[in-house]
């Protein structure tokens, strides 16, 4: 029904099929293998025991994302924006991190280049965004979609000139285009065109399925020399897991049922709480293995 409110451009049932789909076999797998990257994080201070401060650290990320989404919604909503933007922008450059400097307009590039999924919309389709807000986030909660919009193209009307003087930097600077600068200015052309002339659901899972989740699948098997089928095989259990929910909701809606306001509630507390440990840890990751080759280096000499 929101999709047809929206004005998909492709027919309704087969476009919410092919989203299932790309969310339970890319998107789903691309957060779900976070304990790797928790693995190779405190593997070297923990030993077997890395999983203690992981899944302890993780859970508690996620329980103050929920809380804050219960006692500061606005806030938290503009927070998550904001680290989702960094997340997209750092991770779309897919920076060394033993090498990078960052600096206040690397960081700022990152948040207005990697928002551009939040952001252009926020400008081009305030009221499609607001629709969509208001079908996940339950009134319950205490925040209108109408405020959140509106900080939200605050901060749009401050990256957005951010991004395009990236875009041009990255098109005119030999630098820039000796690192792919040219590509990524591309990439970020294309998705604004289309964020202003497609629907937000086609456009935002495009970009999340077509692109971010495959990227940070491809350097997740880079990172952890895995194969593409050690990949699968890794990744099944939660893919078929995800199929699974989606079959279980496919008959709860085919039934005639409806969600009430607190299971909504508590789906989308659910799954922002767990987007949140996410970002955090794909953002700490290279700072912190940064600080461990700095650290050995200074240990053994010899080794830089």
């Amino acid at each position: 029904m929101l999709l047809a409110q929206l004005g998909a451009p492709l027919n309704a049932l087969g476009f919410m099929v092919a989203v299932l789909v790309s969310v339970c076999v890319i998107g789903v797998p691309h957060g779900g293998l976070d304990h790797l990257a928790g693995r190779m994080l405190f593997r070297s201070s923990c030993g077997r025991l890395w999983f203690i401060p992981f899944f302890v650290g993780y859970l508690a990320i996620a329980g103050m994302a929920v809380v804050g989404w219960l006692l500061f919604p606005l806030w938290t909503a503009i927070g998550f924006f904001m680290i989702s933007a960094n997340h997209f922008g750092r991770e779309d450059r897919s920076p060394d991190p033993l090498v990078e400097t960052v600096t206040v307009w690397s960081s700022l590039t990152a948040i207005g280049t990697g928002g551009l999924v939040i952001w252009i919309p926020a400008i081009a389709r305030p009221t499609e965004m607001q629709q969509i807000l208001q079908a996940i986030i339950p009134a319950g909660i205490g925040a209108s979609s109408e405020s959140i919009v509106f900080w939200t193209q605050i901060l749009a009307a401050m990256f957005v000139p951010v991004a395009i003087v990236e875009i041009i930097y990255s098109f005119a600077s030999p630098e820039a285009r000796a690192h792919d600068g040219v590509a990524r200015a591309v990439r970020h052309v294309f998705l604004i065109l289309m964020l202003v002339a497609t629907p937000i659901p086609f456009s935002f899972c495009l970009f999340f399925c077509g692109w971010h989740s495959i990227r940070g699948l491809s350097q997740l098997m880079q990172d952890h020399r895995m194969t593409l089928q050690q990949l699968t095989i890794a990744a099944l259990p939660m893919s078929l897991g995800a199929v699974g929910l989606c079959g279980l909701g496919a008959w709860f809606w085919s039934s005639g049922r409806e969600l009430n306001a607190e299971l909504t509630r508590t789906l989308f507390l659910g799954l922002s709480g767990m987007a949140v440990p996410h970002l955090v840890l794909h953002d700490l990751m290279p700072m912190m293995v940064r600080h461990f080759s700095f650290e050995s280096k200074l240990d053994n000499p010899s080794a830089a």
